[in-house]
């Protein structure tokens, strides 16, 4: 078990028969590891790694039950957003809670977004109606999801591949105890909607799932997530975002190097990457592993020890280079507005695919077209100038302002995303770079 700094809260005398029953517990061959999350004098939240989270939380819960612990089921939108946490209180009045999360990571993030993407595919190729239950809906889902590639779609002819994921999502995607699964599969009734009343002023001919095929003649960096084939024979491609209506998910989603790459400016990646060694160095790296493991997932592995070891050194390490590979990308945009013109033309509109493309924004109550990229391609083509620029306010956000009189703002970051020893000071200087929205968003 992990304790991390949080040990303290976890000495009483009467914890001892908890830490026994997690201890016990971690050696399951369904659950990866046990740590905790966060602690005081009041409160200290356990989570669970398991691959059967449901399955884990409810034989976890009887083995407390029969401890005399008394656990109950509370969502707490801090531990999960997907499933309840356990929760109950220690004889002297200190509660306890227990996270589940899933073993997966990122592969999980796919599946959920790849509920919002197939299923509204398969219901308006097969009539199924929108306004169903959850549940009625992805009984007709899985009735209707065909086991072979081929017209009628959704799955583009020949792609195998596709057809067994397609099987694989439908069958794992049995809304449960899963609030998330819920969630994604009421998005994906509102693309339905969405698909149904865009039908009826544009007739659709088919629909196809770009999972990893792209219909022919569609370029393969093409960001549709479904593709449309209308009566007439052309083709639009539908990028598909899911969330609440003042949400922001990333439209451009990259990494620094790439970005350095496309700017071909190579020896301002190498000073970057010089700019965040002294850090490392007081992280305890040797000036050989910074020679030779740079990079590497064993150094990786290694800094993952320090930030157990001192977490809040760590972070401030961090924050430092975070700050520096930040105002470097802000330097490399504004080193050449000719080629920073250019990354937003090919990198976010796409202006070079064959085949268009519209974004989809889907939430609880209702989807609609984005028109972001509508918004972006005028304030491109007409700005007169384009800067780069730290707002402030926050450790990973900067922004490219476009300009012709009226100021359009572009809303970038610079964060890590990688879970595990692999994020922060593991990834090195190869952050992410996301663009996220901008300013003047409206609906149409």
């Amino acid at each position: 078990m992990d304790f991390g700094v949080y040990k303290s809260f976890t000495t009483e005398d009467e914890e001892e028969g908890l830490l026994d029953i997690l201890k016990n517990f971690e050696s399951r061959s369904d659950v990866k590891s046990i740590k905790i999350k966060s602690g005081n004098a009041k409160t200290v939240t356990y989570i669970v790694v398991s691959d059967k989270r449901f399955e884990a939380q409810n034989i976890l819960n009887e083995q407390l039950s029969n401890a005399g612990l008394n656990p109950s089921k509370v969502f707490v939108k801090a531990v999960s957003t997907s499933q309840e946490a356990t929760e109950f209180l220690l004889p002297s009045g200190a509660r306890r809670r227990i996270g589940f999360k899933p073993s997966k990571g990122f592969q999980q993030t796919t599946f959920m977004a790849s509920i919002t993407e197939l299923f509204p595919a398969i219901a308006f190729l097969n009539n199924i109606n929108p306004d169903a239950s959850v549940e009625d809906f992805y009984n007709a889902i899985l009735r209707s999801n065909p086991s072979s590639g081929g017209a009628p779609g959704p799955y583009i002819p020949g792609s195998t591949n596709d057809v067994i994921k397609g099987k694989e999502i439908v069958d794992l995607s049995e809304p449960g105890p899963d609030l998330k699964v819920k969630e994604k599969i009421t998005n994906a009734k509102n693309i339905t909607k969405w698909l149904n009343n865009h039908n009826q002023k544009h007739p659709i001919a088919e629909v196809y799932w770009g999972y990893r095929a792209k219909p022919k003649g569609v370029d393969p960096s093409n960001p549709g997530d479904i593709f449309l084939v209308y009566k007439n024979g052309g083709m639009l491609g539908v990028s598909l975002k899911a969330g609440s209506s003042a949400s922001k998910e990333p439209i451009l989603n990259t990494y620094v190097k790439p970005v350095f790459d496309y700017f071909g400016k190579p020896n301002d990646y190498l000073l970057l990457k010089k700019s965040l060694y002294p850090q490392y160095r007081e992280a305890g790296v040797s000036e050989l592993d910074i020679k030779t493991k740079w990079g590497s997932s064993r150094l990786a592995q290694e800094l993952g020890k320090f930030e157990k070891e001192d977490p809040k050194e760590y972070n401030r390490l961090y924050d430092i280079n975070l700050a520096l590979v930040k105002q470097a990308v802000i330097r490399l945009f504004n080193s050449d507005i000719k080629k920073t013109r250019k990354f937003i033309n090919e990198q976010i509109l796409k202006t070079q695919l064959k085949t268009p493309f519209i974004k989809v924004k889907a939430t609880m109550t209702t989807a609609y077209v984005d028109s972001t990229y509508d918004q972006l391609s005028a304030g491109l083509q007409s700005a007169t100038s384009i800067i780069a620029s730290d707002p402030g306010g926050s450790k990973q956000d900067f922004n490219i302002t476009l300009s012709d009189g009226i100021k359009l703002d572009m809303e970038f970051s610079a964060r890590s995303n990688k879970s595990g020893f692999e994020h922060k000071l593991g990834q090195f200087e190869n952050l992410a770079i996301k663009f996220n929205a901008i300013s003047g968003f409206a609906r149409r």
